[in-house]
């Protein structure tokens, strides 16, 4: 059996034990440690479309939403998370369902500890019909036949499964470090009922640092003006992705550039990215596109668009409180 060769990338791409791609990955840093739903004790939601440009002709549709919220008194906090995936071309769609729940530890007077367990639901499933096997290729006349006798097309399936989770991070105002173990339980995702796909253990480390480029509230910059540093490593015993992020906060607007480089046993790839994000009240509004940094013979490096809006109901937000601030504990008081 021979499919051709895209839909074993896309396949790859999209159901592998790396995270989903997603450039946005400082504005959704639940994404990568889930413990960051409980982040200064937050409730917030937010909405995020993403389109990954495999090659010319191929997308994959990213539909993403997020929820917290903090139960102060109790010392917790509850995330919920939704990833929808789409590839029309095949047919093949993915759904991905996430429950966190995170504590916190007060450390000191500035600096929180925020262990947390994470529960997630997968399903995916594939439209045989899209797919395109070789018995149903003529080679002399181009024709394709519209059913195939390969034994493979009658054992793929739905998948369903589990997924267990760990994290924890540590933060205060101008720092944070994280780490987080995602597939704790190896679950099986593969298409083929006689055969295990299991995804393989991920850990994933994250650090970050916030300088205040405006101390002294001169007359120069705005005056609550920022720049964050964000970086992850996510690491599996094949493959691994470095992400980078570099954003500076003008009062209500922000302007950042982002890093990611990826490699396996197979292909390595990398491509920089653009963003922009401005706030009104309690509503953040951002986009960000990545450019593709280098293409290989056989596959192909990923550009990503994406468009965000997020909502946080916290009271003070609307007299900006906040200080438009990535790194923030004023709200654990």
């Amino acid at each position: 059996m021979k499919l051709y060769k895209w839909v074993f990338i896309l396949v790859t791409f999209s159901l592998s034990g790396q995270t989903e791609q997603f450039a946005s990955r400082s504005r959704y840093m639940q994404m990568d440690n889930p413990s960051f739903f409980g982040y200064n004790n937050l409730n917030r939601v937010g909405v995020l479309y993403n389109s990954i440009g495999v090659n010319s002709n191929e997308k994959v549709d990213n539909k993403y939403f997020y929820g917290s919220l903090s139960f102060d008194q109790l010392n917790f906090s509850l995330g919920l998370e939704l990833n929808a995936l789409g590839i029309q071309s095949n047919g093949l769609s993915k759904t991905v369902v996430n429950l966190a729940y995170v504590y916190k530890i007060q450390l000191s007077n500035t600096t929180y500890f925020l262990p947390a367990i994470n529960l997630g639901f997968g399903s995916a499933n594939v439209n045989i019909n899209d797919f395109i096997f070789e018995d149903q290729l003529n080679a002399t006349t181009g024709f394709i036949n519209t059913e195939t006798i390969d034994p493979l097309g009658s054992r793929l399936n739905n998948v369903n499964y589990f997924d267990l989770g760990a994290s924890f991070i540590i933060h205060s105002d101008r720092m944070m470090t994280g780490l987080s173990f995602k597939h704790l339980n190896r679950p099986n995702t593969s298409f083929n009922q006689e055969r295990e796909s299991r995804l393989p253990l991920l850990i994933s480390i994250q650090g970050g640092y916030e300088f205040d480029l405006n101390p002294y509230d001169m007359g120069i910059l705005p005056r609550h003006s920022f720049l964050y540093f964000y970086g992850v490593v996510n690491r599996t015993p094949r493959t691994m992705v470095v992400n980078l992020s570099q954003e500076i906060q003008m009062g209500p607007i922000a302007f950042g550039v982002s890093q990611q480089a990826s490699k396996s046993e197979q292909f390595a790839l990398s491509n920089i990215g653009v963003s922009a994000s401005f706030s009104v009240e309690n509503f953040d509004f951002g986009l960000q596109y990545n450019f593709p940094f280098r293409k290989q013979a056989q596959v192909y490096a990923p550009s990503l668009f994406e468009l965000f809006v997020s909502f946080n109901f916290t009271a003070f937000r609307r007299n900006n409180r906040g200080f438009f601030k990535r790194l923030q504990i004023d709200n654990y008081f």
